[in-house]
């Protein structure tokens, strides 16, 4: 079986993102044991070549799409040029990581399987040669035409000593035949009008000792502290239809909220039924089924989608929507200029008992301790990106710009030192405590009590 494996790869800072990496490695595994073959794609500038092209010490083809005219590309952009380069490579699958270290839009790979006809299979936590395991539990064969989406369940391979590198074909609009007005700013239905530093969450710290810990998670939650529903401006649209558990977000941004029933139906109907009722502004929750959906009906429809919006407002008869950007360091205003607009909503979680037990990479080897803690508060117990990244908790545990985003009435953190990705995603707690041994450590200005104390 000679198969063709085509891997999709983003470089952020000039460095492979590393879900992608993990695809790659599945690849080459794969194609290992079926004698196929791989080919790396990167839409990227001229400066990652070099990087590509040590790819090919690996054995795979490696092509560089670059030209000015895909500068400013959005999701639905990328994955028409990436579409494009895709059926001049005719591969029988796709690979693609999961989501990238610098966000988790996750709306690229299904706009491929839409775009190409093909089948789609997300979130593989474990590959063998030709079959594979799901993170729902699916197991099944690589079959063709299908797009499979990796979590960094590996690490890529280094090259033999002996081995050389090729060169890295580029590819620009010319070579592919792209319609320019589908590519860069001028095929991005959504812009960004407006970017600031994130002060996202910042609270003031009153200092407490170790021993007032178990009191003062107690009198919180006598408290009962509940995050804030979504705030209502003064301007709203005239309507909003909505898929999943957010009717009151878009209640918040409509004079009138439609629930959108999708169970069962396929991209298409799901299109079709929103241009039936003229639907304007369709407001999904971000679980995986509906990301998967909204990405899939956006190509069908052209709609300008957003991802992962933490709010939303409405100015002179536009909807603007928030997310963060750059990896949280800034957040991002947004609207789309398409006649339909999605937009993903990072619906927050409350955890176990309205409390959450954080650990971070300060105290990973304090998790059992923590988890026995948390268990004595019916607390959910979550984690930190590397926390994760180590194995010693799950990735649907991690809270972050990567993960999920909580609203708890109590949010405990240990040992996690504050990075923008993580804070971004506590705002909505009622109240956050920090236990750090390190006093300036970031995590303190986004904490309503610091503990100063070793976990």
């Amino acid at each position: 079986m000679n198969k063709k494996i085509v891997v999709t790869l983003k470089y952020f800072q000039g460095e492979l993102n590393p879900f992608d990496g993990a695809a790659l490695e599945c690849a080459l595994e794969c194609a290992a044991q079926t004698g196929g073959e791989v080919a790396a794609l990167a839409m990227a500038p001229e400066s990652v070549k070099d990087r590509l092209k040590s790819l090919t010490r690996l054995g795979v083809k490696a092509v560089l799409l670059s030209d000015h005219a895909f500068a400013g590309s959005d999701t639905q952009a990328t994955s028409y040029i990436l579409a494009l380069a895709l059926k001049r490579l005719q591969p029988d699958f796709i690979f693609c990581g999961r989501q990238s270290v610098d966000g988790d839009t996750a709306q690229v790979p299904p706009m491929l399987a839409q775009r190409l006809g093909f089948s789609f299979v997300t979130r593989v936590i474990d590959a063998d040669g030709n079959k594979f395991c799901t993170r729902d539990g699916v197991r099944g064969e690589f079959t063709g035409n299908t797009v499979y989406t990796f979590e960094k369940i590996k690490t890529l391979r280094f090259p033999s000593i002996f081995s050389k590198a090729c060169e890295a074909e580029t590819w620009n609009a010319a070579a592919l035949s792209a319609d320019l007005s589908l590519c860069g700013l001028r095929g991005s239905p959504t812009r960004v009008i407006k970017t600031y530093e994130s002060a996202v969450g910042r609270r003031n710290c009153a200092f407490v000792s170790m021993d007032q810990l178990p009191q003062l998670i107690e009198t919180l939650l006598q408290k009962n502290r509940k995050a804030e529903r979504p705030q209502e401006s003064g301007e709203k649209l005239p309507q909003a239809f909505y898929a999943g558990n957010i009717g009151f977000v878009a209640e918040s941004v409509a004079e009138k909220a439609v629930l959108l029933d999708v169970a069962g139906k396929s991209p298409q109907a799901v299109a079709e039924e929103l241009q039936r009722k003229g639907a304007k502004t369709v407001l999904w929750e971000n679980t995986e089924e509906l990301k998967t959906l909204a990405a899939r009906v956006a190509v069908i429809t052209g709609a300008g989608l957003c991802a992962d919006c933490i709010s939303f407002r409405v100015e002179n008869g536009e909807l603007v929507m928030t997310r963060p950007a750059r990896g949280g360091n800034v957040t991002a205003d947004i609207i789309a200029g398409s006649e339909m607009k999605f937009s993903t909503v990072k619906k927050a979680r409350s955890g176990g008992n309205g409390v959450i037990f954080s650990v971070g990479k300060g105290c990973v080897n304090k998790t059992d301790e923590i988890k026995a803690l948390a268990m004595r508060y019916g607390a959910e117990l979550c984690c930190s990106r590397a926390v994760a990244d180590s194995g010693k908790l799950p990735y649907e545990k991690q809270v972050g710009l990567t993960g999920k985003t909580v609203s708890p009435k109590i949010y405990v953190a240990f040992g996690i030192s504050g990075a923008v990705q993580h804070t971004c995603a506590i705002s909505g707690a009622g109240a956050v405590i920090a236990v750090n041994k390190d006093r300036n450590a970031r995590i303190f200005d986004y904490a309503d009590y610091g503990i100063i104390a070793e976990v």
